[in-house]
């Protein structure tokens, strides 16, 4: 029998280490350490008018599961809603983005897979000033390290 690389744990509903990343309230549910480098978990709260913008991994899948409110999803060239309940699958070299559009936050289950590179990427965005508007050069420069590239806004 091989052994897990994982812990095992269990994380209680409003525990977890919390982060600003791009201005949503991030809350971390396992760490890729906690998964042995196959997931990273987090809860994402994103307020209105937020948005992350277009972008393609190389390196990971991501999903989501919302839990509260609406996200607009901007993936593979479409724009959709995606409402309590639904499970959005962003896979590697598809573009995708996402926007708070309404006018109440927007609570989400996010499962990356694998997770070390996104956990590194995750760690210096968050290290970004809060106080103020990001600096897209700086989050564009953390983004290509990461190889997540940055593509331009989504079609009205």
């Amino acid at each position: 029998m091989q052994k897990s690389k994982g812990k095992p744990v269990i994380v209680a509903p409003r525990e977890g280490r919390k982060m600003i990343v791009l201005g949503i309230d991030v809350t971390l549910k396992l760490s890729s350490t906690d998964t042995g480098g196959n997931l990273y978990i987090f809860e994402a709260v994103t307020p209105p008018g937020a948005r992350v913008p277009p972008h393609v991994h190389q390196h990971e899948d991501e999903i989501i599961q919302i839990i509260d409110g609406e996200l607009e999803i901007f993936l593979d060239g479409k724009t959709q809603t995606a409402t309590p309940g639904a499970i959005v699958n962003f896979p590697r070299f598809i573009p995708h983005g996402f926007a708070n559009t309404g006018n109440r936050p927007v609570r989400a289950l996010f499962t990356v897979v694998p997770g070390e590179n996104f956990e590194k990427f995750f760690e210096e965005l968050s290290a970004l000033p809060v106080d103020r508007p990001p600096d897209m050069a700086k989050v564009t420069e953390i983004f290509n390290r990461y190889d997540i590239e940055i593509l331009a806004p989504p079609p009205a």
